[in-house]
């Protein structure tokens, strides 16, 4: 059972963790603020994902909260005591590094989302790879709702996932959206009732952790880089596919095709 996995904080004083085979569920915990990202824990993360790159007994990764929420942003009583623009720039830019560490990392992420995702836990769960929410999961775009203009990314991800239209309907507004219509416009990719939200994403993270590694590590690596022209595409296809072509993961994959069986990734 998906419950009975012993959950253990690694030495980490705001992340939790549980790992079942290829798969590592990385936990925010700090649920009195309703996993809200204070300074603590922005290193945290931003070493686990680093080190994650360098761990070849992890292949699929889930970023859930604990508790009853997702993430509520950033920590704003750390945001009072910023002095200048400067000051300002580089705690954003801080910021960034996870971002980058989420998006650099060459296994998929998957956002498992319950209760609120608020700001910049908007931005954790556009930048992971995929996201399932329960229904009773509430995406909040409170940065216009505070004089904020949204940061962590969402310039970036919100206009591929939703459009131009929405995007700048759902930052201006500052509006608050259900699991049901994130879904509906593209935001994320599937709602589950509540109850199942933990095993539906296990389940799809196991299954994603026996699929070929390699490839999905040049997928990511692509379709990071959307938008570029069609030229720019064809040519990273070719650079990409070579290094595919030479893969253990296709070598396995073409032979378990030939012998009609399912295919054994390492």
């Amino acid at each position: 059972m998906v419950m009975a996995i012993q959950e253990e904080n690694r030495g980490y004083k705001k992340l939790l963790f549980q790992q079942d085979g290829p798969v590592l569920k990385i936990i925010i915990n700090i649920p009195e603020k309703r996993n809200a990202l204070d300074m603590e824990i922005r290193p945290e993360l931003i070493e686990v994902l680093q080190d994650l790159a360098f761990d070849s007994t992890v292949r699929v990764v889930i970023l859930a909260g604990h508790g009853e929420h997702f993430c509520g942003g950033g920590d704003i009583n750390s945001m009072k005591d910023v002095p200048d623009p400067v000051a300002s720039r580089n705690r954003l830019k801080y910021g960034h590094r996870l971002v980058r560490a989420m998006v650099q990392l060459e296994k998929p992420i998957i956002a498992q989302v319950d209760g609120a995702a608020a700001g910049s836990g908007v931005s954790l769960v556009l930048a992971s790879d995929l996201a399932v929410a329960a229904e009773r999961a509430k995406f909040h775009f409170s940065f216009a709702r505070i004089g904020l203009a949204p940061d962590w990314g969402q310039y970036y991800f919100l206009p591929q996932r939703v459009g131009m239209v929405r995007a700048k309907e759902l930052m201006l507004e500052g509006g608050v959206i259900s699991a049901r219509r994130a879904e509906q416009i593209g935001m994320i990719n599937r709602v589950v009732a509540t109850e199942d939200l933990v095993k539906t994403t296990w389940d799809w993270a196991q299954k994603l952790a026996q699929g070929p590694s390699q490839a999905y590590a040049l997928i990511k690596s692509a379709l990071n880089r959307w938008p570029m022209d069609l030229e720019s595409y064809l040519d990273l296809e070719a650079s990409l596919q070579a290094v595919a072509l030479g893969s253990d993961d296709f070598k396995e994959g073409r032979q378990a095709f030939l012998e009609k069986r399912k295919p054994n990734f390492r």
